[in-house]
């Protein structure tokens, strides 16, 4: 039984615990991690993993989950930690650039030395896209063109494959929310469909509605995330996906924003947004939880977090591809607008899952488009490079069928 210490100076958010991940996978060793902070102005979403008990914590512990299989535990304590390690061998990573108590790991060996746990410290060396013991030069982790994480070199890959675009500035996908990114490598390794990533920042709304920025795409990707000034051009994008049938799929934030697009259908172009992005729409498309009641009298949560059960409505074309999957990682603090439901669906819109007893939507599609498909909650967080989520996997089948046109 022991304590290891995984220390590495990366300043990258989305490899928070990647490596220490690693080494717990490899070694079958318990995994823990301490509390940690983030310049969220800097990187808005470093902190959007959530936990699958409740809450959220650094986004870099995806990798623990998808090289494990098992679950992250909400943050440990030095006494926690001490406890644990008296148990079995305990992998922890510290990096100095996020640790809210700079003191911990010097503190934490003296107690573990002092309590007879047997103690390591390793200390990483990144090569390019390998991760080194810097004492002894073992070969601990590599990151692939994907940004996953894994325990064996990437093999060569190459030929021609799927232009998939995924909205969002190319540094926060590989740098700060890694999730997107490796469950679409996921789905496309499972399929045996070789893919092609074009970025596509929405920041700049006015690039993103030139029409070269959708030729030859395949499908798009619409990630979800904290940061408000991505929506306009989120939106825009799910807009012309809406009209030109362009394959898909929108995670969280995603939903929401092709929601808002068949809002646009229904009411005009930017007449419609969502309240967190700018609280003086006059048309909100989702709108705060909290306050709010399910039809059956109980308040809804201020902040909905962790794994939660959704029903999926029969018949849908989400059943179709969810199958008997009724559990999905939330974190969302606002609702589909319930008044503005009926108007949506009169503009094509149909809810494919809902919760507290249809209060809040939890998935969204539209019928008539080639693959139109939302959800509220995390699918990205479900999914691993043995066992892709079932909706990345229809989303990417569906793009492999189609014909990419020019975009007038």
């Amino acid at each position: 039984m022991g304590l290891i210490l995984v220390f590495h100076d990366t300043s990258r958010p989305a490899l928070y615990g990647a490596v220490a991940a690693a080494i717990a996978a490899a070694r079958q060793c318990g995994f823990l991690h301490v509390a940690a902070r983030f310049d969220t102005k800097l990187h808005a979403d470093a902190a959007q993993h959530v936990i699958a008990s409740g809450g959220l914590g650094p986004s870099g512990l995806c990798w623990f989950e998808r090289l494990s299989g098992k679950q992250v535990p909400p943050v440990a304590t030095s006494e926690s930690i001490l406890d644990a390690a008296r148990m079995q061998d305990v992998v922890v990573p510290i990096h100095p650039a996020f640790l809210v108590d700079q003191d911990m790991p010097t503190a934490l060996s003296s107690a573990a030395l002092a309590l007879g746990i047997e103690m390591k410290a390793i200390t990483i060396r990144e090569d390019s896209d390998c991760f080194f013991d810097a004492v002894t030069q073992e070969a601990l982790a590599w990151r692939d063109r994907f940004g996953r994480i894994g325990l064996h070199a990437p093999r060569p890959c190459g030929g021609d494959g799927l232009t998939i675009g995924l909205i969002g500035a190319e540094s926060d996908h590989r740098n700060v929310y890694p999730a997107a990114l490796a469950s679409l490598a996921d789905a496309a390794d499972s399929l045996s469909i070789p893919i092609n990533i074009r970025f596509i920042d929405p920041v700049n709304i006015n690039r993103i509605e030139d029409p070269a920025v959708f030729e030859g795409l395949s499908g798009i990707l619409l990630p979800g995330g904290a940061d408000m000034k991505n929506v306009a051009g989120q939106t825009a994008a799910a807009a012309v996906s809406l009209e030109t049938g362009l394959p898909t799929v929108g995670l969280c934030l995603g939903m929401q924003t092709m929601a808002t697009a068949v809002a646009w259908r229904a009411f005009g172009r930017g007449t419609a947004n969502l309240a967190e992005a700018d609280p003086d729409a006059r048309l909100k498309t989702f709108v705060p939880m909290a306050g709010a009641g399910d039809p059956d009298g109980m308040l809804l949560p201020i902040h909905r977090t962790g794994d939660q059960a959704i029903d999926i409505v029969s018949g849908t074309r989400l059943s179709g591809i969810i199958g008997s999957e009724r559990q999905i990682r939330c974190n969302h603090r606002f609702r589909l607008n319930p008044a503005l439901l009926p108007d949506l669906e009169a503009a094509g819109l149909r809810v494919a899952a809902s919760s507290s007893s249809g209060a809040v939507v939890d998935a969204i599609e539209v019928p008539a488009h080639s693959f139109f498909i939302g959800m509220q909650g995390h699918p990205e967080l479900s999914s691993r490079a043995d066992l892709p989520h079932p909706l990345l996997l229809a989303f990417l089948e569906m793009a492999a069928k189609w014909r990419p046109s020019p975009i007038s």
